[in-house]
């Protein structure tokens, strides 16, 4: 699953590809490059385990 590096959202999806690489746009902080963050379902999901409640 992609994520965004800044705001760590799924909602991000390829807007250019091919011969100059894929680049990213994320809909919720409209984060646009080509680095994100390819992690597991259940690392999505422990993470939010971790945070202490407020």
């Amino acid at each position: 699953m992609l994520c965004c590096p800044v705001c760590k959202s799924r909602d991000i999806f390829p807007v250019a590809g091919g011969y100059i690489g894929q680049v990213y746009l994320c809909k919720s902080c409209r984060y646009r490059g080509s680095f994100v963050l390819e992690v597991d379902d259940d690392a999505m999901e422990d993470e939010g385990k971790n945070e202490p409640e407020k």
